[in-house]
């Protein structure tokens, strides 16, 4: 995984996960937000790979919600930006918005921090909105039938598109 960084004279510098997210753990550690690119499809459609921008800021396990948008380190090392779809004592589960499986079940340890906003064409989606949360209930509520909506969305585009 790779994030866009900066972009400077019509360049766009590329830097690794591995390299950006202990950056942004820190950044949050000392009470600053932190925001980056996000890369690869899993949460399409609310966030689109290297057009949209996260920001972060410091999440607690007492403060987390389903629906929250958390940037999280697996067990195996991997960085996830997706949503908590389940919460249990000491644990949660989630789902990207583009994904038809749940990820699993994650230690509350895991977590690196929460998106508070969107910027997303220079417009600016604040997560806390009722639109926002309204929208993404519905979205989490129609996970049993996304595939089917995924499947008509693309038939529609491919259509279009002719």
């Amino acid at each position: 995984m790779k994030d866009f960084k900066k972009r400077k004279t019509g360049t766009v510098k590329s830097v690794s996960a591995r390299v950006l997210f202990p950056v942004i753990k820190e950044q949050l550690a000392e009470g600053r937000q932190a925001a980056f690119t996000v890369t690869g499809m899993s949460m399409w459609p609310f966030l689109c790979h290297g057009r949209d921008q996260a920001v972060l800021d410091v999440c607690t396990p007492e403060t987390l919600k389903a629906g929250d948008i958390l940037l999280f380190q697996t067990e195996l090392g991997n960085y996830m930006l997706h949503r908590v779809t389940a919460l249990r004592t000491g644990r949660f589960q989630t789902t990207g918005d583009g994904n038809c499986f749940r990820d699993g079940w994650f230690s509350n340890t895991c977590i690196i921090g929460r998106a508070v906003r969107f910027i997303r064409k220079g417009k600016i989606v604040d997560c806390c909105s009722r639109k926002y949360r309204l929208i993404c209930r519905l979205w989490m509520f129609l996970f049993p039938i996304r595939k089917w909506i995924f499947a008509i969305w693309f038939r529609i585009r491919k259509y279009i598109r002719r």
